[in-house]
């Protein structure tokens, strides 16, 4: 009879060993799950970051003003510095709009690839800024040494968040003649657009 029991003892460890023991192995051939949770070590793809910037504010009609968005980064130093650039003739209120949605959105871009940084909101820069000492400048092209026409020039503490806001006594600069040529260009090749479209609508065949 003990020896009965002995052989019954043998017999469950070994299918609760097998059991564990499959549980643990994954069927090969199925699709790889995507992992969400927070990674140490993550490498940032910046050149990635400068192209997604890049597209998000070069050209773009909502910030029709906007030149560049520049940035240096020392990571022993947890600093950012970070300068926009922008046409002459851009007001106060362009260069804080400009200035917000560029920080957030570079915020969002880290957040994006690495997800122990939360994305920004309504009341915060996110993450990133909550690591990082911010230098914020926007400035017109080509006044790099004339500080009286930037547009914004702050130093933000990392977790802050605080408010961006005009440079104190900030004199806008007048639109230089490029300028107002580009921007008319840019009239007529929205105007030109809007002709071909209607004139395609118009000779389009009824259903």
């Amino acid at each position: 009879m003990m020896k009965n029991k002995t052989i019954m003892i043998f017999a469950v460890s070994a299918m609760l060993l097998t059991g564990c023991t499959k549980s643990n192995i994954l069927a090969s051939g199925g699709p790889a799950e995507p992992v969400f949770e927070t990674q140490k070590g993550i490498q940032l793809d910046w050149t990635q970051i400068n192209t997604d910037i890049d597209e998000e504010f070069v050209e773009n009609e909502q910030y029709p003003m906007a030149l560049s968005v520049n940035y240096d980064l020392d990571k022993e130093k947890k600093t950012m510095n970070m300068t926009l650039m922008v046409k002459h003739g851009t007001t106060p209120d362009q260069a804080v709009e400009f200035a917000n949605a560029a920080v957030k959105f570079l915020n969002d871009e880290v957040a994006t690839q690495d997800f122990s940084y939360e994305k920004s909101s309504d009341t915060s820069f996110g993450g990133f800024f909550k690591e990082y000492d911010l230098k914020l400048i926007v400035m017109p092209d080509y006044t790099m040494k004339e500080n009286k026409y930037w547009l914004v020039d702050m130093d933000i503490p990392k977790g802050s968040n605080q408010t961006i806001v005009p440079k104190e006594g900030a004199e806008v600069m007048e639109t230089t003649v490029a300028d107002e040529e580009d921007t008319e260009e840019k009239s007529s090749e929205e105007v030109t657009e809007t002709k071909v479209q209607k004139e395609t609508e118009t000779s389009a065949p009824s259903k």
